[in-house]
């Protein structure tokens, strides 16, 4: 027994001096722990930060960019409209413009499908520039009448009768002629008592309702007393400037040449 005793006692006494040494461990190891995460926590701080910065810098680019896009499209110009009409546009081969001065400028589509020459003759004035045209009759709510001329343009000589039937805002030339003398129809239905087609050949349209308005303040100029029943003419023939006018494809559109709708009684 003695012997037995005397074993087993240096065998506690280890084991208390290895559970002394572990319980002042502990608190040591808890203290190395909380530096080391603190430690941690403030390494991955300044990355999370850099990473949160880039980010805003990134809107904030984005947002400039889409502002420009924006302001870019408020300042373009509005482009023409298209049109609704189930018809296709049809091409516009070349325009001329008739400047009565004040009073305004008339832009003219010309039709060469309704008269391969008088096409031929209007662009051949309206290349020559010149301001040797006139105005000379005037008919409030029915027509405008005067003489398209320039020097060193040869006058029609074939001018085969049109299919056309004069409607509103269209151009012809005067009494069943060839021209010069044309007259742009402001009535608001198809002229059938004109002719059936016209007794003239229609060559021409006016291009917008802005130019009409000009076509109508000129039929309103001052002409000496006349009797009831004759003409309206001017004492003095107005001159008028003539020049090319170019459209763009595709203008007007249909709905825009001041036909009257359901009034046309054909398809020209």
């Amino acid at each position: 027994p003695s012997s037995t005793s005397v074993y087993r006692a240096p065998c506690w006494s280890r084991i208390m001096r290895f559970g002394t040494a572990l319980l002042l461990l502990v608190p040591f190891l808890i203290v190395a722990s909380f530096f080391y995460t603190r430690d941690s926590i403030h390494a991955r701080q300044p990355r999370a930060l850099s990473l949160s910065g880039q980010d805003i810098a990134r809107r904030q680019r984005q947002a400039a960019a889409a502002a420009e896009l924006r302001a870019a499209a408020a300042a373009e110009p509005p482009r023409p409209a298209a049109a609704s009409h189930p018809e296709p546009l049809r091409k516009v081969g070349a325009g001329l413009q008739m400047d009565f001065g004040s009073l305004g400028v008339v832009r003219v589509n010309l039709r060469p499908e309704w008269s391969p020459t008088s096409f031929e003759y209007a662009t051949g004035v309206a290349a020559a520039r010149s301001n040797t045209s006139t105005v000379y009759r005037l008919e409030p709510g029915f027509l405008i009448q005067g003489s398209l001329l320039a020097r060193g343009v040869t006058p029609n000589s074939k001018n085969p009768r049109g299919a056309k039937v004069m409607e509103r805002g269209e151009i012809g030339w005067a009494g069943g002629s060839k021209g010069p003398d044309y007259f742009i129809y402001m009535g608001t239905g198809p002229a059938g008592w004109l002719g059936g087609p016209h007794d003239g050949t229609v060559w021409a349209e006016v291009a917008d309702e802005a130019s009409m308005l000009v076509v109508e303040k000129v039929s309103k100029l001052e002409v000496p007393p006349t009797p009831p029943g004759q003409m309206h003419i001017l004492a003095t023939r107005r001159l008028i400037g003539v020049a090319p006018w170019d459209p763009y494809p595709g203008w007007p559109p249909r709905e825009r040449l001041l036909k009257v709708v359901g009034a046309s009684i054909d398809r020209a």
